[in-house]
């Protein structure tokens, strides 16, 4: 399993500061609401949810090693008025339905490489909260 950058970080990034988004753009984001995918073009709606996917292989794999990171839970924490609840509940949903793609896999969990895997996807996911934490406190 191949770790892409984190995948609610890149939404972040994408509706936040890599992704063309003019002054008109965000001054007309819904208010209290937060950013959303209407902002994103197809390309980068596609690109966040294959990441959003590969975020679903992180949660099954953590899992099933008996260390679930609960990553929807602490994603609706940290984006609360910082994303639209229409884009959390959309990526919500497609995180659950990759879940459910996913849960069938088995998984090394005990290997010096299942364990270093362990270790770097609990890195990759530490990463990703502070940078929501930090890029949502800088779109508030």
């Amino acid at each position: 399993m191949r770790l892409a950058r984190p995948a609610l970080a890149a939404l972040f990034a994408m509706l936040l500061s890599s992704a063309p988004v003019s002054p008109a753009q965000a001054e007309g984001r819904p208010s209290g609401g937060g950013f959303g995918l209407a902002l994103l073009s197809p390309g980068q709606h596609a690109d966040v949810m294959k990441r959003v996917e590969s975020y679903a292989q992180l949660e099954t794999f953590l899992k099933a090693c008996g260390r679930p990171p609960a990553l929807e839970s602490r994603f609706r924490r940290l984006v609360r008025g910082c994303i639209e609840p229409a884009t959390v509940n959309t990526l919500a949903q497609h995180f659950r339905r990759a879940l459910a793609v996913r849960a069938h896999y088995r998984w090394d969990c005990v290997s010096a490489s299942g364990r270093q895997m362990i270790a770097r996807s609990e890195e990759a996911i530490r990463t990703t909260v502070a940078d929501v934490t930090r890029l949502c406190q800088i779109a508030r």
